[in-house]
């Protein structure tokens, strides 16, 4: 089930990231329902980044772009595994 990994993934403590996040609260929330389709659930703050929203429009991103992110992700990586 879509989410369900990633809440387990939560309970254990381990890290996730911001899409596992995601989609981790989205299976709380939809009270671990099958995901897949939209929630329709406008007052959650989250709604705004969840996958399956209506109308989402996926960025278009450069290779050059993405090559940032990726070293973004590292530098943060590392640095919360040095603390």
């Amino acid at each position: 089930m879509k989410g369900q990994n990633q809440y387990e993934k939560f309970k254990r403590g381990e890290p996730l990231t911001f899409k596992q996040a995601i989609l981790a609260q989205c299976f709380v929330c939809s009270g671990g329902r099958e995901g897949g389709e939209d929630c329709l659930g406008v007052s959650c703050p989250l709604y705004q980044f969840m996958p399956y929203r209506e109308g989402r429009q996926k960025k278009q991103l450069t290779q050059e772009q993405k090559g940032k992110i990726t070293d973004r992700f590292k530098r943060a990586r590392n640095a919360v595994s040095l603390a």
